[in-house]
Order: structure tokens, then C-alpha cells, then sequence
């Protein structure tokens, strides 16, 4: 995004967002020399430019004398994974957001639902200074488009304080539906487990599993950035412009989301807990129908095995020479087997 408005230099200008007022600048890469210069103006240490370089940070808050450094979470659009891979069984990890669609488990399975599987979160960073705004990120994230109209739409908007709300505002409001489509795909899981538990319906757990874990570590990590930026605005020792301070009752807001998130994700955690527990136990009667069909059988061959070995004996028997020997020996053997199978029957054992 560019303007002409700022004195700066050729770098700093491309990366300027216009808004009335307001000096935001943004850049979608983080090793772009701009970055540089734009921390040697606004005094940003060096330690938050590496920090901006060198992705997959946690997400927190830290205040500084002349600025203050947030890194959120976002979600942003995914790969999807090839079915070929999936067809050989291979364990790769299946990365779709709720943006791009996620990929079958099996040839023969049901295509998962958007949103399953992995979630992808990439670093969004703000420096957030008394009159300017600088944002980086890789160049996927969607928070912008997303904020951008609202923000120029809207005066009272056009603060740093209030830019930097909309960004994680709007980061945190990409969990919830996320999550709502994780959820719809456990109600799939748990109907599949109970129809017809296979393998590739096992390892759809697990990484599902997975994803919750990494979904709960980086929510747990929002809350306590947005905790910290509650204190920053509290009315008693904020140390920011009295109108700012208002911020407090829009950050509690976010605050309560990310506690909702964190409640649905144990909760889905404990369904996937669940799911799993049916997955064994239908695998585990199943395998125990089988073993009763193959001993019902092999106990009703029994009999007929040991009459069949007997008269096999290359010796002289009884009624050897009898000419309807055979057909006594075969109405035994059925006599034999249906005394075995009523038997079970009255013991109610299949």
C-alpha cells in the first residue's frame, strides 16, 4: 500500500497505510529493509526486529519506554494436502484453515469439512508507538482487508490505540468459527467411529488432537497478551491519553472470546477423548464378535474332526464293511452339530 504523504524514505513510503491522521505503517515482509529503517526512526530495539524475523513467536505484550511490542496470532489460508499421499496411509499432516478446504481421509471416506485437522497461525506483530502504528507479517495474514474498511469508515477509529484493538479484535474473531467447524467434523468422527471405525478415521483423531493442543497454547497465550494490555489501559495507572482509556471495556470483550475459545477447546478435547475411547471399544468388540463366530465354528468341527480322523485310521473298525456305514457316520456328525449349536443357543451365547 503507498502513499505520498510522510518524509521518509522510498522504503518506509511503499509501506505506508493510508489513514487520515494516523501513521501506520505495514510491511508484508519481514526481512524487507524498510524494517530497519523504520526501527532506527522510531528507536525499536533490535531484539524485536529479530523477533519480527524469526516466525512461530508466542504471542504476548511487552511494554517499552517508547513504544509497545504485540505479537498476535492469526489464522490465515492453508495448502491442502495431495490424496495420493493420503492413499498410501502416509502420516502427513493435513494443513487447512478455514479458507481452503481440507482434504479427504480416504478414497472411500467422506472429504473432512473446511477447517479440520491443522489450523495454520502465523505471527502478526504491532508496534505500537504514541502517534504511529507499525504492523508486520508475512504477507497471508487477512487482517487487514478485514479492518481496512471499517477503519477508514469510521473517525473515532483512526488511533493507533484503536488500529491495534481492530487488528487483534479481528484475529480473535477468526477462533470461534474455526472452532465451530472443528466441532461439526467431531460430530462427524463420532458418527464414523460408532458406523465403521477404521485406521484412517484413528489417525483423523489424533491430528485433531493435535490441532486442539496447539489451538489451546496459542489462545492461552492471547489471553495473557490481552490481559497485559487490560493493566495498560486501566484507569488507575494507564499511562495513555484519558480518551484511550476506554479501550479497557473493548479489550475485556476480546478477553471473554478467548476464554470461550479456551472452554470449546477443552470441551472438544474431551469429545475427541471420548471418541477415541468408542474407537477402541468398537475395535475391541468387533474383534471379540470374530473370535466368538471362529469358536462356535471350529467347537462344531470339533466333533466332526475327531469322527472323520477315527474312520481315517488305516485300521480294521467296527461296521467297517457295512454298506450304509457312511450315511450313519454323516447323520451323526449332523446329530452332533446341531446338539452343539442348540446348546449355545440355550446358553445364549450367540
Amino acid at each position: 500500500m503507498s502513499s505520498s504523504a510522510q518524509p521518509a524514505s522510498t522504503a518506509s513510503l511503499d509501506s505506508l497505510v493510508v489513514i487520515p491522521g494516523v501513521r501506520w505503517f505495514h510491511l508484508s515482509d519481514p526481512s524487507s529493509p524498510a524494517l530497519d529503517e523504520l526501527a532506527a526512526r522510531f528507536g525499536i530495539h533490535a531484539l524485536q526486529v529479530e523477533d519480527c524475523r524469526h516466525q512461530r513467536q508466542t504471542a504476548r505484550m511487552e511494554e517499552h519506554e517508547k513504544f509497545t511490542f504485540i505479537v498476535i496470532k492469526a489464522l490465515v489460508p492453508g495448502r491442502r494436502e495431495s490424496r495420493r499421499e493420503d492413499s498410501r496411509g502416509e502420516s502427513a499432516e493435513n494443513a487447512a484453515t478455514p479458507e481452503a478446504p481440507s482434504r479427504a481421509v480416504t478414497a472411500n471416506s467422506k472429504p473432512a469439512p473446511p477447517g479440520t485437522t491443522r489450523l495454520r497461525f502465523e505471527d502478526f506483530d504491532i508496534f505500537l508507538g504514541p502517534d504511529y502504528l507499525l504492523t508486520v507479517d508475512e504477507g497471508h495474514s487477512t487482517l487487514l482487508p478485514a479492518i481496512l474498511p471499517r477503519v477508514t469508515a469510521e473517525p473515532a477509529l483512526q488511533t493507533p490505540d484503536r488500529i491495534a484493538h481492530a487488528l487483534i479484535d479481528a484475529a480473535v474473531d477468526q477462533y470461534l468459527p474455526a472452532l465451530d467447524r472443528l466441532g461439526d467434523f467431531i460430530d462427524e468422527l463420532e458418527d464414523r467411529v460408532i458406523g465403521r471405525p477404521t485406521p484412517a478415521t484413528l489417525r483423523e483423531i489424533f491430528r485433531l488432537k493435535r490441532a486442539l493442543l496447539e489451538f489451546r497454547r496459542v489462545a492461552t497465550a492471547m489471553r495473557e497478551a490481552v490481559n497485559g494490555l487490560l493493566r495498560r489501559y486501566d484507569a488507575a495507572s494507564a499511562p495513555t491519553r484519558p480518551a484511550e482509556r476506554e479501550l479497557r471495556f473493548y479489550y475485556r470483550d476480546v478477553y471473554d472470546h478467548l476464554v470461550r475459545v479456551i472452554d470449546f477447546v477443552e470441551t472438544y478435547r474431551d469429545l475427541l477423548t471420548g471418541s477415541l475411547d468408542i474407537y477402541l471399544s468398537a475395535v475391541a468388540n468387533r474383534t471379540n464378535q470374530v473370535m466368538k463366530i471362529l469358536t462356535i465354528w471350529g467347537t462344531i468341527a470339533l466333533p466332526l474332526l475327531i469322527v472323520t480322523s477315527f474312520y481315517g485310521m488305516n485300521v480294521k473298525l467296527p461296521f467297517q464293511e457295512h454298506p450304509y456305514v457312511v450315511v450313519g457316520i454323516i447323520v451323526f456328525m449332523a446329530a452332533s452339530a446341531l446338539a452343539i449349536l442348540e446348546y449355545f443357543r440355550r446358553r445364549h451365547w450367540f
